[in-house]
C-alpha cells in the first residue's frame, strides 16, 4: 500500500517535517557536522518504522554533478531514532529550504507527492538496474523522495531556494531487524 507526504503548513513540530531543525534525538550525531537536514518521516508512516523516526540529511555543499551518487557512496543519508520533536538549531538544516509540515494529502484527485513510501519504487527512466548494489547487500525498498512534489504554487512555492538533485527521485532501502522495523536506512541511488 502506497503512502504519500507533501509539505503543508503549519510547521510541525513533531511527526512528519520538512526543512529547519531538525530533531532534538540527532542534533549532535556526528553526520551533521558533513551533512544538512532536509525531512523527517513519523513515527507509523510504515510498518517498518513502527515507533520509530526516518530522517534525512545531505551532504553539506552538495551538488548534482559530484560523485557521491550511488550505494554505498551517496551524498544523502537516513538516521533511524526514537520520535523527537524539532529541536533549535536551524543550522543545521540545508540552507535554502524552508520549515514546513510533512502530511498525507486530504482530498482525492492526483497528488504527486515529495515523499512516496511503497513496496517497489516509482522509476524515471525505468532501469531497476540501478539498485542492483544496495539490493545485493541485503537491503529492500522502504520510500522515495521525488523532486516532482515540490510545491510550485501557493504558500508554499517558496519552500525550496532550487531543486537538490536535477528534478529527479532518490531511494532509500533499508533492513529490518525484529518485528520488521527497520535499524538501518540506506539511499540507494538517484535516479534522473
Amino acid at each position: 500500500m502506497s503512502t504519500f507526504f507533501v509539505p503543508s503548513l503549519p510547521d510541525a513540530r513533531d511527526g512528519g517535517r520538512l526543512g529547519g531543525a531538525p530533531p532534538v534525538a540527532i542534533e549532535t550525531h556526528p553526520l551533521l557536522s558533513t551533512h544538512r537536514y532536509l525531512l523527517t518521516l513519523p513515527a507509523g508512516c510504515a510498518g517498518w518504522a513502527t515507533g520509530i523516526e526516518v530522517s534525512v540529511l545531505l551532504r553539506d555543499g552538495f551538488d548534482i554533478g559530484d560523485d557521491d551518487l550511488v550505494y554505498p557512496d551517496m551524498a544523502m543519508r537516513a538516521l533511524v531514532h526514537s520520535p523527537s520533536p524539532r529541536g533549535v538549531r536551524p543550522d543545521l538544516g540545508w540552507l535554502g529550504l524552508r520549515s514546513a509540515g510533512l502530511t498525507v494529502p486530504g482530498g482525492g484527485g492526483d497528488v504527486v507527492p515529495l515523499v512516496r513510501i511503497d513496496d517497489e519504487p516509482v522509476l524515471i527512466q525505468n532501469e531497476p538496474g540501478y539498485g542492483d548494489a544496495v539490493r545485493a547487500a541485503g537491503h529492500r525498498f522502504l520510500f522515495q523522495i521525488d523532486e516532482e512534489g515540490w510545491p510550485v504554487g501557493g504558500e508554499l512555492d517558496d519552500v525550496i531556494d532550487e531543486y537538490l538533485w536535477g528534478y529527479g527521485s532518490v531511494y532509500f532501502y533499508g533492513t529490518s531487524g525484529a518485528g520488521g522495523v527497520v535499524e538501518d536506512v540506506v539511499a540507494g541511488f538517484i535516479d534522473f
